[in-house]
């Protein structure tokens, strides 16, 4: 009789047990559920972007630039007196940015165009800035790798979206950052001769869309479309700049050369002295965690 019991309550302990465990199953289930309901663009973040988004993307770099965008000129500052960032004598092109920052996200979009005039990715992955700070569909560079016969492209995405550590960034990069970007994201320098400190557009110009829908409304080259590519068209005038305008091909576009003959000063050959070589192995420097994100209104716009 009492080995029955015995049975029956080892019985019923495992049927709580497990009814327990499917309870639990599904509040993690339903919680993510509904993470996911509320936030459906997220659901793409560090997967690889698509070929035909990829394609189109560089398609709409290629084609007719349109607008050169000389309002957007404003961005960009000019740095004077450092001895410019080469690698075996390639201007050098740094990007600090964070996967949570809604500034970065939209100029992703334009910087990877511009880049993609001068060379080409891999491993660029679809990314959403934070929920709380967006949530608008972008790129992140994190385990992206860039070629190009021109430039050095070093991206450096520190945080990630939910604001934890990715990156560190080298020291011999952080004084200009420091000192013309406020530790700000995103800041982008160009070998040290050029910078842009935030973003050239607004984050808020990219609304609900998707990564697909953005670029199918650059291809379209309706407003959104055509901010985006006036703003890549001022990062490639700036690269042109430090490259010595090459290649002809991207840099003697009408639309672009009527903006390098509007930067503020010619270009200047970089240094080959071994002083102008950076390396990325130098001992690292980590920001607060505190978020800092530079924007149209940032106190360092001139």
């Amino acid at each position: 009789m009492r080995a029955r019991q015995k049975r029956k309550q080892t019985v019923r302990r495992i049927e709580i047990i497990a009814i327990v465990a499917v309870v639990a199953v599904s509040l993690v289930v339903g919680f993510y559920l509904a993470l996911n309901a509320g936030d459906p663009r997220s659901v793409v973040d560090n997967k690889q972007v698509s070929t035909t988004d990829y394609n189109n993307l560089y398609k709409a770099a290629t084609a007719a630039y349109g607008l050169p965008g000389q309002s957007y000129l404003t961005s960009v500052h000019t740095l004077t007196g450092l001895p410019e960032f080469t690698k075996n004598g390639t201007p050098i092109l740094v990007y600090v940015g964070a996967d949570y920052c809604p500034y970065c996200a939209v100029q992703r979009y334009s910087l990877t165009m511009a880049l993609m005039r001068f060379g080409n990715f891999t491993g660029l992955e679809y990314m959403t800035s934070a929920f709380d700070d967006g949530d608008y569909s972008t790129f992140t560079f994190a385990n992206s790798t860039y070629h190009s016969n021109y430039l050095v492209f070093q991206p450096f995405e520190l945080y990630t979206r939910s604001d934890s550590t990715l990156a560190t960034l080298p020291t011999n990069y952080t004084s200009t950052f420091q000192q013309y970007g406020s530790s700000s994201f995103p800041f982008t320098n160009f070998a040290d001769e050029y910078y842009i400190s935030g973003a050239i557009l607004d984050p808020s110009i990219l609304g609900t869309m998707n990564q697909t829908q953005v670029i199918s409304s650059i291809l379209a080259g309706n407003t959104l479309g055509s901010e985006i590519r006036q703003s890549a068209n001022v990062i490639t005038a700036v690269i042109c700049e430090t490259t010595g305008n090459r290649p002809s091909s991207v840099c003697d576009n009408p639309s672009i050369t009527a903006l390098t003959t509007s930067t503020p000063v010619s270009y200047t050959p970089p240094s080959t002295s071994s002083g102008s070589e950076l390396f990325t192995t130098d001992a690292s420097f980590s920001l607060s965690p505190t978020r800092s994100i530079a924007g149209r209104t940032h106190s360092g716009w001139d």
